[in-house]
């Protein structure tokens, strides 16, 4: 279930926190991940890029096909969660930090 907040849009998915905290460009975002297995990655950037492989998407649980638009860990950050998705469709077209915004995703609010 995602819900926002005052401060980022947030999702539960996979028992991990992933906080949306800003997208500073459209092909850019900047994520706040957490999670028990693999750790804790603040104020990671994430970058749009073609999905490498189908998959299902970290933030929403939608489905990935090879070739979507997709976020993904810059890959000069080694990072725990780098083979993870963030399909671009899930995410607001605009996040700014603490800019009091709430978003739901339509296919995920029951």
């Amino acid at each position: 279930m995602c819900e926002g907040n005052t401060e980022s849009t947030q999702c539960f998915v996979k028992e991990c926190r992933i906080s949306l905290l800003e997208r500073p460009k459209t092909d850019r975002l900047v994520v706040d991940w957490s999670d028990a297995c693999r750790g804790h990655c603040g104020e990671q950037e994430w970058r749009m890029v073609a999905a490498p492989t189908s998959g299902r998407c970290a933030f929403s649980g939608a489905e990935i096909r090879k070739g979507d638009p997709v976020f993904k860990p810059k890959r000069s950050q080694a990072s725990p969660n780098a083979d993870e998705m963030i399909l671009a469709s899930a995410v607001p077209e605009s996040i700014e930090a603490g800019d009091g915004q709430l978003t739901e995703h339509p296919y995920l609010v029951t």
